[in-house]
């Protein structure tokens, strides 16, 4: 009898063993397989056929959306040159801004940003070999080494002149085929964009609700609300040029207008986009700008204060500016 107890316990641990085995075998698998590569490396890898631009309106989204990073991948270093402008029209009132931008993209993700418009206002980001130097239009440069992830979203917002264009006018855009064309040596696809169905809102749920100010928000952002919400496009026009073999965005002219509707009466958007790729597969001249080193903040209040050429007071000083704080009359209620 206990021969079998025996036998039975021992039966039961080699499985045990086994299964053991089993699992930290494919937990090591698991670790140790090679990692999935990036996303964006993910998405340069997917086939779009630019010779089908003319019927497939999801595939005019895919391509309205390409990334700047995703655009490097697919057609090497280059040189993104934009010219955006709006134009607000409501009752009397006019408001109009136009801003130049400039993305070139290096290897290594390396890249140099520069928005400017018509206000005197702007920015410029440079990032090289992974650090990062940012000013604003008329400011020194400053090494940011701590980047928290800023860089990739400055290239994208400046990147993405053409999925702009496209959300303001609801994705309303149909494009017709107007032959072939060069753009740097590489073979492009013409198009002829015209006004298309426009595409309703869809609601991200993964964000939480929006909570304006007790009085809700100011007129403009409520207008530019409405516009991204219930904009009514009535017109697009212009023509986009994109590389036959990768379907990147090459060359576009476009024009819109949009109606919004309002509580105040309607408000009328005029959109224009111009845009140019150039020096496609030639590695821009990225370089280190003249800055200002970067340096941790002292730790506490009064340390950095002091950093900063504004000394803490000594005890006489205190003492006195409390004395003379308590001396003071006190205003008069009326």
């Amino acid at each position: 009898m206990r021969t079998r107890i025996a036998a039975a316990l021992i039966l039961a641990a080699t499985l045990a063993a086994c299964s053991s085995a089993a699992e930290d075998q494919a937990a090591k698998a698991r670790i140790f397989s090679p990692e999935d590569p990036p996303k964006v490396l993910q998405a340069a890898a997917e086939e779009l056929d630019a010779a089908k631009l003319g019927g497939d309106r999801e595939l005019v989204e895919r391509v309205f959306a390409i990334s700047g990073q995703e655009a490097a991948a697919r057609v090497g270093p280059h040189v993104q040159k934009s010219k955006v402008s709006f134009k607000w029209t409501g009752g009397d009132r006019t408001v109009d801004l136009a801003e130049d931008r400039m993305v070139a993209l290096g290897k290594g993700g390396d890249f140099h940003v520069r928005i400017s418009n018509d206000e005197k206002q702007g920015m410029e980001w440079v990032k090289v070999k992974g650090v990062s130097y940012a000013r604003s239009r008329y400011a020194k440069f400053r090494e940011r080494r701590r980047d928290r992830g800023s860089s990739e979203h400055v290239v994208a917002s400046a990147y993405s002149t053409l999925a702009t264009f496209r959300d303001w006018v609801h994705g309303a855009v149909r494009l017709t085929p107007a032959g072939s064309t060069t753009v740097g040596g590489r073979k492009a696809l013409k198009y002829t964009v015209a006004l298309g169905e426009a595409k309703p809102p869809e609601a991200d749920e993964r964000l939480p609700e929006v909570v304006f100010p007790k009085g809700g928000p100011d007129a403009e952002t409520a207008l530019r609300i409405a516009a991204i919400q219930n904009g009514k496009p009535q017109s697009v026009s212009g023509t986009l040029v994109v590389d036959e073999a990768t379907a990147v965005p090459l060359q576009a002219d476009l024009k819109a207008a949009v109606l919004v509707s309002g509580e105040k009466g309607d408000a009328r958007l005029e959109l224009a986009v111009r845009i140019d790729v150039e020096g496609l597969g030639k590695e821009p001249a990225i370089e280190v700008p003249e800055h200002i080193e970067d340096a941790a903040r002292p730790p506490g209040v009064v340390a950095t204060l002091e950093a900063y050429g504004i000394p803490r007071a000594s005890a006489e000083e205190a003492d006195a500016a409390k004395k003379s704080a308590d001396e003071k009359p006190a205003p008069d209620d009326e």
